[in-house]
């Protein structure tokens, strides 16, 4: 199975920003962005994966025993206070932090690749299960059975 994070897409990211509905222009996202993590639980920052579990059971709930289970891989996001952000410390992009149905989302554009790619690929779309200062746990939203367990480092 192919890690949803490692998959590079080739379509469009204005088609789906329009899909979004309510996506704003990158000025607007990196004011909202800034103003919105003023607490201990703000997003900015570098987080390296430290486990990937899977939700074995469906509950959209980290179990402890899904935790046990999960494994080591290699990812990274560096989140910036203006919206902007680095994907493995080898792709640049954006991101925003939404509201959705009493849900906090997480929205990662990557921007495309010079002489790769002809667009920017769609937004890689997580649930933000916790946040706190050391630890970041979403789930991806693509099938809904991959958790991602951050760690911040310095």
């Amino acid at each position: 199975m192919a890690c949803p994070f490692l998959i590079i897409h080739n379509n469009n990211n204005k088609g789906e920003q329009s899909k979004l509905g309510n996506s704003l222009p990158h000025s607007d996202v990196a004011a909202r962005v800034h103003e919105s993590h003023a607490t201990d639980d703000d997003i900015t920052g570098f987080w390296k994966l430290k486990l990937e579990a899977y939700d074995d059971n469906g509950n959209k709930i980290l179990d402890e025993a899904e935790r046990k289970k999960g494994f080591k891989n290699n990812y990274s996001f560096r989140f910036n206070a203006d919206g902007s952000c680095k994907i493995v410390e080898s792709f640049k992009g954006r991101y925003e932090v939404k509201t959705e149905n009493g849900n906090k989302m997480l929205y990662v554009f990557r921007n495309r690749v010079a002489g790769e790619e002809k667009q920017d690929p769609p937004p890689d779309v997580y649930r933000i299960i916790s946040l706190s200062k050391n630890e970041l746990v979403v789930l991806e939203q693509e099938g809904n059975l991959t958790f991602w367990v951050f760690e911040r480092s310095n």
